[in-house]
């Protein structure tokens, strides 16, 4: 029988939080180029969901700066 280990969830979520803080501060081509060249379906949707996120946050910072028309 395999033995299930628990995850230490803040070894795991500090990380991501840490490069979450800043959205400008990761490198969005990086994860979608993880995102297109992982062979896993799991990680290739968690990247893709990293991906999302951060342009998400990007637009949206640039959408409320003063002055900002479309």
């Amino acid at each position: 029988m395999l033995e299930v280990t628990q995850v230490d969830e803040k070894k795991v979520l500090k990380p991501i939080d840490e490069m979450l803080v800043d959205p400008w501060q990761v490198d969005i081509q990086e994860l979608f180029e993880a995102s297109v060249n992982e062979p896993d379906e799991i990680k290739r949707n968690f990247y893709e969901s990293l991906y999302t996120y951060v342009l998400q946050k990007r637009q949206e910072d640039i959408i409320s700066r003063p002055g900002f028309i479309i």
